[in-house]
């Protein structure tokens, strides 16, 4: 299993510099896809109109503004596909659900039906992969490049850390892949989750 305190040779990238590095390795992904493990259980996300609505207690616009995303999120998976890769994220969840984790999920439903790959593992079922600490959240593009996503303690993403030894980006995509395969789509998950089916004010 991957083992973050023996890799040595990360870039710690901040602001800007992360992000730009990110969308250079974004679109150059390949066939490997895009693989994502999300396991903390609250952001912030200001650059989101949904969430910001969302944050001002207003769910209801939220909503709304998770529901016109829709095309541009459409056009967005089909020139993934051009590019010959898709996207697949396994999502960390502790139940009851918080606020900001029902609002995410919405947000991953609409990712899932319009392209994207998600499915939802509990929290309870990492026990054997949690020895001590609870897992980074990791993003892996292609072959190329992983990187551990550094967040501050409000939630706000500060950056990453950038791994492109190639041994290290599979033990990644392969851990990510791993709780993937335990994990449960997300369409499902919701069909079964009251809150999130009706999608009703939290």
């Amino acid at each position: 299993m991957l083992d973050l305190s023996k890799i040595t040779a990360g870039e710690r990238l901040l602001g800007d510099a992360y992000w730009s590095d990110f969308d250079d390795h974004f679109w150059r992904i390949g066939t490997e896809g895009f693989w994502k493990l999300e396991r903390l259980q609250h952001f912030q996300e200001p650059g989101d109109d949904s969430w910001v609505a969302f944050s001002r207690g207003n769910w209801q616009e939220a909503m709304a503004l998770l529901d016109q995303r829709r095309e541009a999120l459409t056009q967005h998976y089909s020139k993934m596909r051009a590019h010959g890769f898709e996207t697949w994220r396994i999502r960390v969840v502790q139940e009851p659900l918080s606020d900001y984790m029902r609002w995410e999920l919405q947000l991953l439903r609409l990712r899932h039906e319009l392209g994207g790959h998600t499915r939802v593992i509990d929290a309870g079922d990492l026990a054997e992969y949690e020895t001590g600490q609870v897992l980074p959240e990791l993003v892996t593009l292609g072959d190329d490049v992983m990187y551990e996503l550094l967040y501050n303690d409000d939630g706000l993403q500060e950056g990453g850390i950038r791994y492109s030894q190639p041994d290290q980006v599979a033990s990644a995509r392969d851990l990510i892949q791993e709780l993937y395969s335990m994990g449960e789509d997300i369409a499902q998950y919701a069909a079964r989750h009251p809150a999130l089916a009706a999608r009703r004010q939290p």
